[in-house]
């Protein structure tokens, strides 16, 4: 548990105990809660802790939200219009970030809220006295599979490229139930973070049951989600192999979309979908999720797609027809037209791994291998449901590569992938076209520092081990 949270509960407990004193009807704690020695008194209450860990990652401030939202417009495919935004992150568009602000604190305390409930669960599995050992399993698996997730999209904000430097300080491992009068943990070279990430997946590949694809429950982590998590963390190390067999793994047995499915608004569960969040109006502000934001009517509708990266698509490709020009609500950019909702704006789940981004990720590894023909034909799968009849591609060599990044670029738009696939690749960053803010470095330009969030000052300011020689180039 991080340090601000524990210095919190500390002085919150402290103020409870004082008034304690003269209120003899000041209840701690909330009628309805569980203290934590009872959640692990059987397997319901310990798997509804499981539930819950989930339900943070719907959160706006984390996946709900904040992240896939701020993955896209810290690249040059998608932006926040200039105009009728309500001030929600232009600041994170225009990559003029402070320590203190929302959307750099925020991800950070929810993450470690998560991986902080996951080591609960880890700790405390054989003290379930009603669970059987493959529930025992499935709930450790799980929380590995969770803790890894959290580590993953943490280490890729807040650190710099594992291709860049491996050893460079990265964000804090607290891989276990630390107690209040702990040392603070400091920053971890990214190294050990992603060593403990591929050995969390690994486990979780170990633990969790082999289901038929009907049996699984996209809701949570499972044995493919698991496998897909790997070839992500293997993909950023350039571990071309492993990616390539975990991308395999998770997608085996799987369809692809239909062409009707795409255009039925990336809203609901369909046949490739291998994880996903549900975002409902019961659990969370409905304004605030991706719907909300994309879609050009109601909401917020302040997502718009850059003319540069349209003109990339073919006529005939049917993504081209995601995007819109309507001069009755933007007479400037283009309107988006890929996440819907259903029934209340921003009500949706949202599809956070699938089949198609393993394809692409099969694709990229084979092409860096040398195996060509096999590239080409991983590819092809995506590019041709896209563009039916389009011919397999004849590249090679970087061209084939540079082919299957660009695929990514128009596959997975929207999804939150485009900042960290410029970062991880150490590729220019360029904008053009009618972006209202246009940016043009290379990965060895000072510049370069804003494609890595600062660490929180909140952070800094609480934690023994982190002063500000700590915090990241250029902040």
């Amino acid at each position: 548990m991080n340090t601000i949270i524990k210095k919190s509960i500390i002085a919150l407990f402290s103020l409870s105990l004082l008034f304690s004193c003269t209120n003899d009807f000041l209840e701690l704690e909330p009628s309805f809660a569980l203290k934590e020695k009872d959640v692990f008194s059987k397997y319901s209450s310990a798997h509804s802790a499981l539930v819950g860990a989930y339900d943070q990652l719907s959160s706006p401030n984390f996946d709900g939200l904040y992240n896939p939202i701020m993955s896209d417009i810290m690249g040059e495919d998608v932006m926040i219009n200039s105009e009728d935004n309500w001030n929600w992150f232009t600041d994170v568009y225009q990559m003029n970030l402070l320590p203190t602000f929302s959307y750099i604190n925020s991800p950070w305390w929810i993450g470690y809220k998560i991986i902080f409930d996951a080591n609960q669960i880890i700790e405390n599995i054989d003290n379930i006295p009603d669970a059987t050992q493959e529930q025992k399993d499935n709930l450790e698996g799980q929380a590995r599979a969770l803790r890894a997730y959290v580590n993953l999209k943490l280490v890729q904000m807040y650190a710099p490229a594992y291709k860049r430097n491996n050893m460079a300080p990265s964000i804090m491992i607290v891989d276990q139930v630390l107690p209040i009068e702990a040392e603070d943990p400091g920053r971890s070279p990214i190294q050990d973070v992603y060593d403990l990430i591929e050995s969390d997946l690994l486990k979780a590949v170990e633990l969790l049951p082999e289901l038929e694809p009907n049996d699984i429950d996209e809701g949570f982590i499972s044995k493919k989600g698991a496998h897909a998590l790997l070839a992500r963390t293997y993909l950023d190390q350039e571990k071309w192999e492993g990616a390539k067999e975990h991308a395999q793994n998770a997608y085996k047995d799987l369809d692809l979309m239909t062409a009707n499915e795409m255009y039925g608004g990336f809203m609901s569960r369909n046949s490739e979908t291998i994880f996903t969040i549900a975002y409902t109006e019961e659990d969370n502000n409905v304004y605030l999720s991706l719907p909300s934001f994309y879609w050009p009517v109601g909401g917020y509708s302040s997502m718009r797609a850059n003319d540069k990266f349209i003109e990339k698509f073919s006529t005939e490709d049917l993504r081209f027809f995601f995007f819109l020009k309507e001069e009755e609500i933007d007479e400037n950019r283009n309107l988006i037209l890929k996440f819907g909702h259903n029934r209340i704006v921003g009500n949706a789940e949202r599809i956070v791994i699938r089949a198609s981004e393993m394809y692409l990720i099969e694709a990229e590894c084979e092409a860096e291998l040398g195996n060509y023909s096999k590239a080409q034909d991983a590819l092809h799968v995506i590019q041709s449901r896209a563009y039916p009849g389009v011919p397999k591609s004849k590249n090679v060599g970087q061209e084939l590569i540079d082919e299957v990044l660009l695929e990514r670029r128009k596959e997975l738009f929207g999804e939150g992938f485009r900042w960290h696939d410029i970062k991880r690749r150490q590729l220019p960053f360029v904008r053009e076209g009618d972006h209202w803010v246009k940016f043009n470095f290379t990965a060895d330009d000072y510049d370069y520092y804003r494609m890595t969030f600062p660490i929180p000052q909140s952070e800094i300011d609480v934690n023994t081990n982190i002063s500000e020689a700590d915090q990241n180039v250029g902040y």
